[in-house]
């Protein structure tokens, strides 16, 4: 079984793939909403055309993540949704959670923690949740 985060945007999931590929690394594979058959019953505007239906973020073989632009006109924001990603190295960890935490908002900064690891977590600009670890024991 395979359990893959999906995160759904109003509009700008091009650009939070970018932001996210640029912090993790990986490959796309993006499909957008001009390649789905006409549909009467899901016309789309013009300016809609060129979204993301559906994108892939392959970051590794063990590590993808789904993101679309959504055509609910309110997407709700991710407030239930956290991603926890566990790092091979502090460093690592660091890097990405500086890149994360821009334009965002830290619920706590990254420091060694009682459970053995070095943890923060924050909500990035799109307001998706994240817990960065590194566990100290590796």
């Amino acid at each position: 079984m395979t359990i893959t985060p999906y995160i759904n945007l109003p509009g700008n999931a091009e650009e939070a793939m970018n932001f996210y590929k640029g912090i993790f690394g990986g490959t796309t594979e993006i499909m957008r909403w001009n390649e789905m058959p006409p549909n009467q019953k899901m016309p789309l505007s013009d300016d809609w055309q060129n979204k993301i239906m559906h994108c892939s973020l392959n970051i590794d073989e063990d590590v993808t993540l789904y993101l679309s632009d959504s055509l609910v006109n309110e997407t709700p924001a991710n407030n239930t949704v956290f991603l926890h990603v566990v790092f091979d190295s502090e460093d690592e960890l660091r890097k990405a959670y500086k890149a994360l935490s821009v334009d965002g908002k830290v619920n706590m900064p990254v420091d060694n923690t009682f459970w053995g690891s070095v943890y923060g977590d924050l909500v990035d600009k799109y307001g998706t949740g994240w817990g960065l670890e590194f566990p100290l024991s590796k």
